[in-house]
């Protein structure tokens, strides 16, 4: 089972799973994954202090699945004090990347409400994630070549 999850984690080098852990005593019940840095790893720049962190990753069956790790931050000179960043979650996120693509595939296909009632998560926690995908593609849409631009609105009149 170790390999599995794994691979549904996203986890590479010097990040190992350690221990997992069924909680049935909470409702949804929890599936816990405690990750680790192998001892000894190296970081681009000196390990400063660590951090515990919890991300939302996707649901095993109907048991939620959270992953937590302790995350150095590192000091140097050219960098300054920074968290490091993480192969299996997006800087600032309460969730796995695995999670927030699952989030977004159903989004193309559902209202926003009956995907944060799917995922049982708050429709403000889901809009976060839509606000940040959606702004980094503006952010990289090149409008340079746009001539023309259409709009077309459609208004249903209130009659008296």
């Amino acid at each position: 089972m170790q390999g599995t999850q794994i691979l549904t984690l996203g986890l590479e080098a010097p990040w190992v799973l350690k221990d997992q852990h069924l909680d049935t005593a909470v409702s949804p019940h929890h599936l816990d994954l405690y990750v680790e840095a192998e001892r000894g790893s190296l970081y681009p720049c000196s390990a400063h202090d660590f951090a515990d962190k919890t991300w939302r990753h996707l649901n095993f069956f109907q048991h939620h699945r959270y992953l937590y790790a302790r995350v150095p931050r590192t000091q140097c000179p050219e960098h300054g004090v920074k968290r490091i960043e993480l192969p299996w979650a997006r800087p600032g996120s309460d969730f796995t990347l695995l999670f927030e693509q699952a989030a977004i595939s159903l989004l193309k296909e559902m209202p926003l409400l009956d995907v944060s009632r799917q995922l049982e998560i708050s429709d403000k926690r889901l809009w976060r994630i839509v606000y940040h995908y959606v702004g980094r593609m503006l952010g990289e849409l090149d409008l340079s070549n746009v001539a023309t631009v259409g709009v077309d609105e459609t208004t249903k009149s209130a009659t008296p």
